[in-house]
């Protein structure tokens, strides 16, 4: 079953040729084949899936025929922006479920205009789907995107939960940049075999891999330096203290920073910084793994790891939001020498990491055309009044950092244990009760 005209005359007007991985799943997907597509970073993943899911589906039927699951709210946004501008040529609906939005006005969209499509993270659609707002029961296929993050041994009750609600034979779909995915346990849970379709996964050329020995205290002057000379760069932050804490400081010296975290509910927030930083209005976005997952940022010209990571693949995956579609990129390496001569080890010969020459080599990010939604164009002074919060405290005592209004709640364990009390006892939200 090939493309839908449509979609493919839109395809071949914004594209030279399909890539590798679009290629050799398209019309496997189309046919309803369940597999598991593994291709290199910003190599078009997405299309990959999305344009034969779209030929699927009978636009006529109201009821959800396709479901994707992305590890983060960020990569949900994003995915759910990209089946929505396709979708419209084919006359496919989508709707959006991500946590931290709001759950009742979600779940009477969904009973209202019943969805071609449905993106999300998988704890607010089991919610919905528990709830009877969303129904599976016509589902065709379900698409997990960044499948090895996404189907990890943490999420097996939910994944179970999920299983349990799908229809017989619902076609399976993988994608990820790094393998990883145990295909048993993906047949076991959901008796579908999914069969590996390959392109590949070395990292691409175009990239340069650079390192450079600071302590603690140069790290800190480095990164004000690059937003400072106006250096957009993705900084990544292995755990979420390490990242409020350099926020703080950042901040302090009026650097232009923003940040997501992968404990941050508060979606607006997190939509406000990924936008403003897609845009060119900040200079340093701050994330953690989890956050940053999948994020396709156009022209991305560095990726900083202030904290350097344990394994081969989350670099990979960092790298990988930069170079994208064959365009040049850049990562910068940041530790002192115990920490480089580890991730040296860690990547083998893979990667040739060479020490930078001069750390502020990375060219300026063209400036960023408007969104199509975009509120106008603010300044770096109103983006961090607006968005950023309180004036950062100077004291660098832990007391004083869990008050700084940092974008990344830092909840008391006493609060914790109340709010975790308060939510059993009231049981589910009234808007996800049958």
């Amino acid at each position: 079953m090939p493309i839908k005209p449509a979609l493919q005359a839109q395809f071949d007007q914004q594209f030279d040729a399909p890539t590798p991985i679009q290629a050799a799943v398209w019309e496997k997907l189309a046919q309803g084949e369940s597999l598991f597509g593994l291709a290199p970073t910003g190599t078009g993943k997405t299309l990959a899936f999305l344009l034969p899911m779209l030929t699927r589906i009978d636009a006529q039927a109201k009821k959800t025929q396709v479901l994707i699951l992305a590890p983060s709210q960020e990569l949900a946004m994003q995915t759910t922006a990209v089946a929505r501008t396709w979708g419209a040529l084919v006359d496919v609906s989508v709707a959006s479920l991500i946590g931290g939005a709001n759950g009742r006005r979600q779940a009477d969209k969904l009973k209202k205009e019943k969805p071609h499509i449905v993106v999300g993270t998988l704890g607010r659609v089991l919610t919905m789907v528990e709830g009877g707002a969303l129904k599976l029961n016509d589902l065709q296929a379900v698409i997990f995107d960044e499948a090895d993050a996404m189907l990890t041994d943490e999420r097996h009750e939910s994944l179970q939960a999920l299983a349990d609600q799908l229809p017989t034979h619902v076609q399976l779909g993988l994608f990820s940049a790094t393998s990883g995915v145990d295909l048993k346990y993906v047949a076991d849970t959901f008796y579908q075999e999914v069969r590996p379709v390959s392109v590949g996964t070395d990292a691409p050329a175009a990239i340069s891999h650079e390192f450079q020995y600071v302590d603690q205290k140069a790290k800190a002057s480095l990164l004000i330096q690059l937003a400072r000379q106006n250096q957009q760069a993705l900084v990544f932050f292995n755990t979420i203290s390490g990242l409020v804490n350099m926020q703080a400081t950042l901040r302090h010296a009026h650097a232009s920073v923003m940040s997501i975290g992968s404990n941050d509910k508060r979606q607006v927030q997190r939509a406000d910084a990924l936008r403003l930083f897609k845009k060119g209005e900040v200079a340093l976005l701050l994330v953690t793994d989890v956050a940053a997952r999948g994020l396709d940022i156009e022209d991305l010209p560095l990726v900083v790891n202030a904290q350097l990571p344990q394994r081969k693949k989350t670099y990979i995956h960092r790298a990988g939001r930069t170079g994208r579609m064959g365009k040049p990129g850049r990562v910068l390496n940041l530790g002192n020498d115990h920490d480089i001569r580890n991730l040296k080890r860690e990547l083998g010969d893979e990667f040739n990491l060479v020490k930078a020459v001069n750390t502020f080599a990375a060219s300026k990010p063209a400036p960023a055309k408007p969104a199509p939604d975009s509120s106008p164009a603010q300044s770096t002074t109103q983006v961090q009044s607006a968005h950023v919060g309180r004036q950062v405290a100077t004291s660098e005592t832990p007391q004083a950092r869990k008050k700084v209004t940092t974008g990344l709640p830092v909840a008391e364990k006493p609060k914790k244990k109340k709010r975790l009390k308060a939510s059993k006892d009231k049981g589910k939200p009234k808007w996800a009760k049958k």
